[in-house]
């Protein structure tokens, strides 16, 4: 028995490459067709071969979770960007590496 689902994310508060990673984490028992429309991201999950409804739910529910993780780290990552590149750029400006 396949069961299925849909969830719809908005284009505005998450990336297609967030949901392709929270995707692949779940792979062991979904499968996600990711598709934009209209400035959403809609999401199909289906349920992998003798996965049962439990463990279905419980996936989609982990999905969902792992989604939001992806996109904090996601956010994160760019905003503090700047500041990382500042910290390697002094770290390596002191190595002698480069001519003054």
């Amino acid at each position: 028995m396949s069961l299925s689902d849909t969830l719809v994310f908005d284009e505005r508060l998450y990336d297609a490459q967030v949901l392709q990673k929270a995707a692949y984490r779940s792979i062991n028992a979904l499968t996600v067709d990711i598709v934009s429309d209209g400035g959403q991201l809609i999401c199909a999950l289906s349920s992998n071969i003798d996965v049962d409804e439990q463990s279905f739910l419980h996936a989609v529910q982990e999905f969902k979770k792992d989604a939001l993780d992806y996109q904090l780290r996601h956010r994160l990552a760019i905003e503090t960007l700047p500041i990382k590149n500042l910290i390697l750029g002094l770290a390596f400006s002191k190595t002698g590496l480069t001519s003054e």
